[in-house]
């Protein structure tokens, strides 16, 4: 019979009341026989009325997320009962098993065959090793590196070897007209630029010089004259919002003259195969050059070895003053520099232009008559032949096929006699007389007069004078204010450069094999000679 306990207890609080709890306990035990039965309504009614008179007093129960599972509905003796089942064995079933290694004197290290070490075995792999290397250093010094001779050049340029220059910027100018700004691939000559710059530098205003271009897919060479710029890039450059600019080259060796850089000024024609070659060529591809070739080598002054005239600049106010020069041509007793005048047309007038803007510059008044066929066609160059007006270096005069401003008579005065002939020259004058025939013994006997007054001249050279210090001017462009107003002497020496008509026209043509040839044409009608005129072409 299911009998069932309850009690209570209730305890006391002093602040919060505590709820009586309720405790019940079950029994299974049998019911006896003799024992009375009791209606199952009874139970029903009891359980209900203790029910509500525990209900005040029941709480949740919270339990712990640790806590088991609760077993109601199972009860503890079905829980702790044991199976019952019995145990039935199977006829087949799978087994596992695992092997213990075998113990170091049980292994099969001495049972194995030993490897047969032979010659080809030892080395083959070495050698197979050392071919791949050397074939992989190979690959990278052909592809990668310049050869072997331009790498170990010690010079930017050399006469008989092409060396490998790279295009870094290029800027039309008109439909025509290009500046190509070409940098050297090889850096091994920077080594002993810095030490020999005097001799190292290729910029140099006492000649004029020129490289060769080769177009590679003909093998055919054309000469043209590099200029001592270079344009001045920026990340504003780079990223297109400003155009690089185009300066001048300091006689600085620190920065190896910006690289070796080098500009081309090149005219683009439709039957020239180089000049089409180059003008197609685009940032970062290659050139080959070759120089460089002196074209034309200045007179000797004795004021070289006493004075160097300042390298021009990008701006007239930065260029140093020539302070003292009067001095000096008094102290050394040095006679004047003679004036040249230069007949350029197109591109023929980049010779004059690298004798201005190279190291020592010429120093005698430079003017020039330069033809096209119409304005601008120069570019950013027109700039610094007006900052060397400014200077008052040279004279411009420009002569337009559009404009009808051409040469006129009046542009080919007379020669003036030279200031100063070197003894070097005068035997170089009478040597060639002598082979063509026009020279009497007087005029040998004259000559050889003059050479012994120039070795006395240069004993008395030797020996300097006291004279009084001469006006100071902070820059160039202050002395040219005192100087440009003065009147020039005419000039002595003249040098023609541009296509072989406009060579013709103004001194007569070449020879063939390259020779000069008599002076005709305009200036030869004018009294010049082969002593003072040279061709470029």
């Amino acid at each position: 019979m299911l009998s069932r306990v309850i009690l209570r207890a209730s305890v006391p609080s002093f602040r919060t009341r505590t709820p009586c709890l309720g405790i019940r306990f079950y029994s299974d035990n049998k019911q006896k026989p003799d024992e009375d039965k009791k209606p199952a309504h009874d139970d029903k009614q009891v359980a209900r009325k203790d029910d509500h008179q525990i209900g005040d007093f029941k709480v949740k129960r919270q339990t712990s997320p640790a806590a088991p599972a609760p077993t109601d509905g199972q009860g503890l003796e079905m829980l702790l009962k044991r199976q019952q089942k019995p145990y039935i064995p199977r006829s087949q079933h799978q087994r596992l098993s695992y092997e213990y290694p075998s113990l170091p004197n049980e292994d099969t290290v001495g049972q194995t065959k030993p490897k047969t070490v032979n010659r080809w075995t030892r080395y083959l792999p070495k050698i197979i090793t050392a071919v791949v290397v050397l074939w992989g250093a190979y690959m990278v010094k052909v592809w990668i590196y310049p050869s072997e001779e331009e790498e170990q050049a010690q010079d930017i340029l050399d006469p008989q070897k092409f060396h490998t220059f790279i295009v870094t910027h290029k800027e039309q100018i008109d439909d025509d007209h290009y500046l190509i700004e070409l940098v050297p691939k090889s850096k091994h000559w920077q080594y002993s630029y810095y030490v020999n710059y005097n001799e190292k530098s290729p910029w140099n205003g006492d000649r004029m010089w020129s490289v060769e271009v080769q177009q590679p897919d003909i093998s055919v060479v054309r000469s043209y004259t590099p200029l001592p710029l270079y344009f001045m890039k920026s990340e504003y450059t780079r990223s297109g919002e400003r155009a690089p600019l185009l300066r001048v080259i300091d006689d600085d060796a620190t920065d190896y003259d910006k690289g070796g850089s080098m500009c081309l000024y090149v005219k683009r024609y439709n039957d020239g195969e180089v000049s089409r070659y180059i003008t197609n060529r685009n940032v970062g591809d290659e050139l080959l050059l070759r120089g460089p070739d002196i074209d034309f080598k200045l007179p000797y002054h004795p004021a070289r070895a006493h004075y160097n005239r300042p390298t021009f600049r990008d701006l007239p106010s930065k260029v140093e003053a020539e302070n003292g020069v009067e001095n000096i041509y008094k102290r050394f007793k040095l006679p004047a520099h003679d004036n040249l005048v230069f007949y350029g047309a197109g591109t023929g007038i980049a010779p004059i232009l690298q004798v201005l803007m190279s190291r020592n510059p010429y120093r005698g008044y430079v003017t020039i008559h330069y033809s096209a066929r119409k304005p601008g066609e120069l570019g950013p160059l027109d700039r610094f032949l007006f900052f060397l007006e400014k200077l008052d270096r040279v004279k411009v005069v420009r002569h337009y096929d559009s404009e009808g401003t051409k040469l006129k008579p009046q542009d080919f005065p007379e020669p003036a006699k030279p200031h100063y002939e070197s003894a070097m020259r005068l035997e170089q004058q009478e040597k060639k007389a002598e082979e063509q025939g026009d020279l009497s013994s007087a005029e040998k006997l004259k000559n050889r007069m003059k050479i012994l007054e120039e070795e006395d001249r240069k004993k008395a050279r030797e020996a300097p004078q006291e004279t009084e210090r001469g006006t100071y001017f902070p820059n160039a462009l202050a002395r040219a204010q005192t100087t440009i107003d003065q009147p020039k002497e005419p000039a002595a020496l003249s040098v023609v450069c541009g296509p072989s008509g406009y060579v013709e026209y103004i001194s007569g043509s070449k020879l063939i094999n390259g020779e000069q040839g008599p002076v005709t044409g305009q200036l030869g009608a004018r009294g010049w000679d082969n002593n003072n005129t040279f061709k470029l072409q």
